[in-house]
């Protein structure tokens, strides 16, 4: 059996750089070989031993696998065909028989298979994964990439799935302002996507300066820094910049309880609190804070569909992810690029890719 090198997490905090047998793909599958793989802020909560899929998914906390390969940003080259393909991979696939595959919510199936979280592959011993050099894929997961699109930027488009359905999921109408709190990758997605389906500004917020400079330059009309605001502060910068009426789409993916409840107090009539990363412990809502047709809600997951749509968007130029990378590191050093993601205050990073060749 061959072997591969692949960044293994073993419980909780225990990551490391092994070499484990090379997955051997069963009928319906292809193997690709990976050429880049995105860091997300799962991925390090995998890591302090949480399971996000299984907390915004289902609902409650779902023992992770005593073993398994991170990553699930993921593109290289697989072989269809019998031609070489460079492809962008959907790293999910939901069953399609149970009640929500059946009313058109896949993103909500809990039998759904999902590459580097750990779900649906219990019966392979090591769960797969883009922090490899090899990664088994579904057929109808790959999507090609034109060739202007490199590997490094197509890690992005499983975040753009989660931004396209986010802002579908917030009704964002023609002329609406938008804020995302939090301008990490999904958060600046989230603002790129809302601007090209026709939003007519958009605000950020965050706590260090590289993502402020980030968000500025992917086209934030103002950036907030919570570090000088503090929420109260953010509230009355984001009504003034609203001109008093408030904004019509805020996007946090923070899931701070103070930020959350500047959000609803900086929420225009009719508009839409989306909470990216679930509602904050204590996070209270009384009719006031509801007057006048507000919503909170949440986005879990994206739809397929999505997934081709940001395709679509980076394609074109509408979305822009290159500015977001601020590092890169080999697969040997997987661990170092986990402690200087998990360090975004001191280190300055947004997006940490990793190229396993």
């Amino acid at each position: 059996m061959s072997e591969m090198l692949a960044a293994v997490l073993r419980g909780p905090g225990h990551l490391s750089v092994e070499r484990v047998p090379a997955p051997e793909p069963v009928p319906g599958e292809v193997l690709c070989a990976v050429h880049a793989c995105g860091i997300c802020g799962s991925d390090l909560r995998y890591l302090a031993g949480e399971n996000p899929w299984a907390v915004h998914t289902l609902g409650y906390h779902k023992p992770n696998p005593p073993a398994m390969i991170l990553g699930h940003e993921v593109a290289g080259v697989v072989e269809l065909d019998g031609r070489p393909v460079r492809a962008g991979l959907l790293a999910f696939r939901p069953c399609g028989e149970c009640p929500d595959c059946r009313r058109g919510a896949p993103q909500l199936c809990a039998n759904t298979a999902h590459l580097g979280h750990g779900a649906g592959w219990e019966e392979r011993g090591l769960n797969p994964g883009g922090l490899a050099e090899l990664m088994p894929i579904w057929r109808e997961s790959v999507h090609e990439l034109p060739d202007h699109v490199g590997f490094e930027h197509a890690t992005f488009l499983d975040g753009l799935g989660v931004a396209v359905h986010a802002v579908d999921r917030a009704e964002v109408r023609a002329g609406d302002r938008v804020a995302v709190l939090g301008g990490g990758p999904i958060g600046l997605s989230i603002m790129q996507v809302a601007l090209a389906q026709g939003a007519g500004a958009a605000a950020a917020s965050d706590v260090y300066d590289a993502a402020l400079d980030c968000a500025r330059e992917l086209g934030a009309q103002v950036a907030l820094d919570g570090r000088e605001l503090g929420p109260d502060g953010l509230v009355r910068e984001l009504r003034s910049w609203s001109g008093g009426r408030g904004v019509e789409a805020i996007f946090d993916s923070t899931g701070d309880l103070a930020v959350q409840q500047a959000a609803l107090a900086a929420l225009a009539p009719g508009g839409t609190l989306m909470l990216m990363a679930g509602a904050a412990a204590g996070l209270a809502l009384d009719a006031g804070k509801l007057a006048g047709e507000k919503r909170v809600t949440t986005s879990s997951n994206n739809l397929p569909g999505d997934f081709g749509r940001g395709l679509e968007l980076l394609a074109e130029g509408a979305v822009r992810v290159g500015p977001m990378i601020t590092h890169r590191f080999a697969l040997a050093d997987a661990v170092r690029a986990f402690e200087v993601a998990a360090s975004k205050h001191q280190t300055g990073a947004i997006k940490v890719i990793i190229r396993p060749r």
